[in-house]
Order: structure tokens, then sequence, then C-alpha cells
């Protein structure tokens, strides 16, 4: 199973824009294309996100506890009865659980392949832990607005800007108040291996802080000081994550001429049944 291990430390807060300073652990499993972020609460527990259980008592029971989820979620009939070159076909069309690696337009996006929608996750659960707000007082994600912006700097730094809102829970479990807007600053550092969250606090709709990078939907703290990026200009800026792709209406993966088209690009002969 081809994957990444990467390394995020949060930094250490100097205001309460920012969040304490355990790690975050992120693992991107290629074969499956969904990244998984490990974290440790103040209490010392390990959390995974998406989850797969828990919490745990280490790093090492998260991971064994990922693996567990994803050989369990495998489809088992997948490859069966198929030539070698029909099995890679298959293999272009679907993730090991039998689901479409490709979504129809319209078709919601599978939450534990939605990058953006797990690091906000990961974003709202630490802010809940770093301001001890449990149970009705716990904030929970809603939705992540537009696509979170990725940039480089001429300082070679590599920084993410999102914007998200999420709202508290009443007593009786019903949603209480109106959604909150949050803005979080993500610095990469050495690379693309280690990440950095340098600032997540409530903002505005009318928040316009300063920013060379990232478009006019994005709402930045006045203040801008409590966070780092956007000063300098951009030499590429792109939507960050990564989830399933969409068809455009013109596409069928699954039509005759697009199996046959896979077949003889990997040199295999006719279809046999299953591959699409």
């Amino acid at each position: 199973m081809e994957e990444s291990f990467i390394t995020a430390e949060v930094s250490t807060p100097t205001s309460g824009r920012c969040l304490w300073s355990s790690p975050i652990w992120k693992r991107r499993v290629f074969e499956w294309a969904i990244t998984f972020y490990t974290i440790k609460d103040h209490v010392g527990y390990f959390h995974t996100f998406p989850h797969v259980g828990g919490p745990f008592q280490n790093r090492d029971e998260a991971n064994e506890a990922i693996d567990r989820c994803l050989t369990d979620q495998k489809d088992l009939t997948m490859g069966i009865g198929l030539s070698e070159v029909d099995k890679i076909i298959q293999k272009c069309h679907y993730f090991p659980d039998g689901t479409k690696k490709r979504l129809k337009a319209g078709e919601p996006i599978d939450k534990r392949r939605d990058t953006n929608y797990q690091l906000a996750q990961v974003v709202v659960d630490k802010y809940n832990d770093h301001h001890n707000l449990f149970a009705d007082l716990a904030y929970e994600l809603k939705d992540v607005f537009d696509e979170p912006s990725l940039w480089e700097e001429e300082n070679y730094k590599m920084y993410i800007h999102m914007n998200f809102t999420a709202k508290t829970k009443g007593s009786d479990g019903f949603d209480a108040g109106s959604d909150n807007l949050f803005f979080a600053e993500i610095t990469y550092v050495d690379g693309e291996h280690e990440l950095t969250v340098n600032c997540c606090c409530m903002v505005n709709p009318f928040d316009n802080g300063p920013c060379l990078s990232c478009g006019t939907n994005m709402k930045h703290p006045n203040d801008g000081n409590v966070y780092t990026g956007g000063r300098l200009n951009a030499s590429y800026s792109l939507p960050f994550g990564s989830g399933p792709l969409i068809d455009s209406p013109c596409y069928d993966e699954d039509s005759d001429e697009e199996v046959e088209r896979l077949r003889f690009l990997f040199g295999g002969g006719r279809a046999t049944a299953g591959t699409s």
C-alpha cells in the first residue's frame, strides 16, 4: 500500500489566536485517496480524522486502527474472474472498497476523501481542545468555504489559508445559535514534510485583512499581525486539497469506448465482464 507520513506541528501559542503545541501527523494513503490526520489531545489520547475508532493510547495504535479499517473496507470481490489487464482497468475506475474514483456531476463527495474537510475537522477539534470546549459548548464543523488557497512566496515558504463555519450543539442535541465563520493559516516548513498552524480564529463577513495571494472571497482577520502569509508576492497559487475527480457531462468512463481505449493502452484483448 503506497502511502506517505508527514508530521505537522502547531506553533507555540503567543495569543488566543494560536492553538496549543501538540503535533498533527498526516498520513496519505494514495491507493485509497484518503489523508488521515492523527492528533493528541491535552490529556494524552490520540484521535484520527477520518475517525477509525479510538481514542488511542499512542500513534502506533492509531496507525494500526487505520490499517484495520482499510482492510475491513476492501471489496474482496474485486478482480475475481478478470484478466490481469482488466484488473488494471478496474483499478483505474475503482478504489479498493469498490467505490468509483470519478464522480458524476452533482454526486456528493465522500467526506473521507475530502482533504479540505478533514483538515478543517482537525482544526476545529484542536480549537475545542485548546479552549476546553466540550459537550454542548464544543464546536462542530459545518462547511468549508470555496477552495482553500495554497501558494508559495518569494521566501520559499508555502501557506494555506482557509475559511470554514462551525457551530455549537444545544443541550437538546440540536444546533444552537448561528454559524460562526473561522479563518485558519497553515504553513509548510522544510518542503512538504512539516506543517505549522499559525492562526485559528473567528472572523466576520466584513473582515478584510491584508493578503496578496488569496481571492476576494477569503475572509482574513482585520488584525493582520495574527497571521504571517500573504505579505509577499506569490510565485504561484493553486487550490489546496485533493478529492475524487468529477466527470464533465461529455465524459463517460463506463462507456464501451473508454473501456476499449484503456484495454488498448495496457495491451490487452477484448473486455471481460465486470471491468466497467
